[in-house]
This record gives C-alpha cells, sequence and structure tokens, in this order.
C-alpha cells in the first residue's frame, strides 16, 4: 500500500513539474491586429520574424471600429487604424483622457513616402458632373466612420465651405465597402483609400478631385497598442523587438516588389494590375511619432472640435507615444 502510495505521489509530482516545465516554456504571444490579410503573408515570405523569442497571432479585422473594438475587449494587444482614430475616439469620450488614464496610445505610424501614391483621395463620379468642390453639393458621398478615410471626407466638406445638410451623407461600415457602392454607382463621392476605386479613375469613370496631402493629414497607418499591455514589461519588450523586425520587412518589400505582388495576385485574387497597385502602393517606411507630427494632428483635433464633428476639446500629445521610435523609425 505505501508503495502504491509513494508511486501515486511519484508521478502526481512528476507529471507537475513536467507540466510546469512545459508551461514555463510556452513562449509570449503577442496579438496584432491589420486590415489587409496579406500583409501576414507578406511578413512571413521576408521571413523577419524567424527566431523571434515570441508568438505573433495577427486578426485581420477591417475598419479601424473592429480594431478599436478588439483592442477594448482584450482580443487584440495592437491594432490597426489611421493617424486620426484616436482622436476621434477621444474627442467623442465620454470621460477625460489623461496620461494616467488613456485607454490606448499610438506607437508606431507608417506609409508610402513617394507621391504618386496618395494614402487617401475624396474620388467623383464622371456623371456627377463635379468639376470643383463646391459642386459636391446635393451629391450622395459615401464615407466609413472612425479613422483617416473619415477625416478625409469631413476636411473635404469643410474646404468646399458645406455641412453634411448640403449633401446626401451615406455611411459604410468600413473603407472597402464604400468603395464598392462608389464603383457601383450607388454614390457619386467616395473618401478613403485610393487603391479600392484606382481602377475606376485609370478607365476614366472617375477622377480624384482632392488628396489627402492636399489637406495636410499625415494619413498614416498607425499601431495602437493597449496601454495596460505597454505597461507590461515583457509584452512591451516583445513589441519593440516586432517593430524593430518590421522596420526589416519594409526593406525587404521594396526590395522584392515582385514576390509581393504575386502574394496580392494569387492569394488574394487580384487583378494583375491591381496586385502591382497593391505592392508599389503598399511600400511604406515609419515616420517618428514627433512634436512636428503631434503639432499636425492637433491642428486637425481642433478643426474637428470647431466643425461639431467631436464633442471635447482635447489634446492630442496624450496620444502619441514615441518609446519605440529608436526601434520602428526608419532612415529615410
Amino acid at each position: 500500500m505505501r508503495i502504491k502510495k509513494s508511486l501515486t505521489a511519484l508521478f502526481i509530482t512528476g507529471y507537475l513539474a513536467l507540466s510546469t516545465s512545459a508551461f514555463a516554456e510556452e513562449p509570449l504571444t503577442i496579438q496584432i491586429g491589420t486590415q489587409d490579410a496579406a500583409w501576414p503573408l507578406i511578413v512571413e515570405a521576408s521571413h523577419v520574424l524567424d527566431g523571434a523569442p515570441y508568438k505573433v497571432k495577427w486578426a485581420v479585422l477591417t475598419g479601424p471600429a473592429a480594431q478599436l473594438s478588439a483592442l477594448y475587449s482584450k482580443v487584440l494587444d495592437v491594432g490597426l487604424m489611421g493617424d486620426t482614430s484616436l482622436i476621434i475616439e477621444q474627442g467623442n469620450a465620454r470621460q477625460t483622457w489623461t496620461p494616467e488614464t488613456a485607454p490606448l496610445q499610438i506607437i508606431a505610424g507608417w506609409r508610402n513616402p513617394d507621391n504618386a501614391y496618395p494614402p487617401i483621395v475624396t474620388v467623383v463620379r464622371k456623371e456627377a458632373n463635379v468639376k470643383t468642390l463646391a459642386d459636391l453639393r446635393g451629391k450622395t458621398w459615401g464615407y466609413n466612420f472612425g479613422g483617416f478615410n473619415y477625416l478625409q471626407y469631413v476636411l473635404s466638406y469643410v474646404k468646399a465651405d458645406l455641412k453634411p445638410k448640403d449633401f446626401q451623407a451615406v455611411k459604410f461600415g468600413d473603407g472597402n465597402v464604400s468603395a464598392s457602392a462608389f464603383n457601383a454607382g450607388q454614390v457619386s463621392v467616395y473618401s478613403g483609400g485610393f487603391g479600392p476605386v484606382k481602377e475606376a479613375v485609370d478607365k476614366g469613370d472617375a477622377r480624384v478631385i482632392v488628396k489627402s496631402d492636399e489637406l495636410d493629414i499625415p494619413a498614416l497607418s498607425v499601431f495602437a497598442a493597449r496601454t495596460d499591455v505597454l505597461r507590461d514589461p515583457a509584452k512591451s519588450k516583445a513589441i519593440g523587438d516586432f517593430l524593430g523586425r518590421l522596420k526589416s520587412s519594409w526593406t525587404w518589400w521594396a526590395q522584392n516588389v515582385p514576390a509581393v505582388e504575386k502574394i496580392y495576385a494569387e492569394k488574394m485574387k487580384q487583378s494583375p494590375a491591381r496586385a502591382k497597385f497593391s505592392a508599389e502602393n503598399g511600400r511604406s517606411v515609419f515616420y517618428p511619432l514627433d512634436k512636428t507630427l503631434v503639432a499636425r494632428e492637433q491642428k486637425i483635433a481642433d478643426t474637428l472640435y470647431k466643425s461639431g464633428d467631436i464633442k471635447n476639446n482635447i489634446k492630442v500629445d496624450i496620444e502619441f507615444n514615441p518609446v519605440f521610435d529608436s526601434q520602428a523609425v526608419a532612415a529615410r
């Protein structure tokens, strides 16, 4: 009986030791959001994450609203959105954000530095007969809420000296749905990414009436992280390493555009022309989250507050955390 008990105790002790050892060896996982299903495949092809002492789990969620929801529910550690998404989020928050209480912080921002690839545009259909911004009055205008697509929409009608009551605003769940409605002729005006409507522009069925750069929108894609994640030393260290590796993936991308184009064509089933554009358009570099950027973002926040598009008069500096700039920012 004593032998049996001893063997049982030995088994349990050995099992617990094995379980504890296995658990200890389980690598840290960081949950990263993206809105482009091709991006994880491109990063994988670049091999920059090979040998990383942590796992990266990607989640493809279209639109900034879905990314924000996943962050708040702690499904994501880091979410992908536009650089003005947190301006809108903070600007409409019920409680004042402070450095201690801000739930989210932008930790990295990037875009294609080539002006030939405008990040965000406002486009009009040929049959709408729009010659100037003032001619947008009375037209149907597709947009989606939450990111710099929305900012492009707002600043376009502000520049045209219009208000939403002066045209027919049509809200969609994300930019791709909005672009599809525009391409199908369901709306006459579209504000959002250029890629989804480029074919209509190339065919002469539509034209760009104003670009984001003309509205002084930085138009950076950004990673926003949960503040509680940034306060976790292990996860914060892993995220910094991840951004450094991602910087290397931009270099690989620029040197292997045909390979990236193949991913968009074969995996995303894009047409040859669209795949070529996606591969060229997606080439990016990280930009510093410095005082110059914050000043531009503050000007945008002030404009949105004056126009009534956000409820609170906010300070945006608490949204931008340059803690990873030394690892993320690529030399240009």
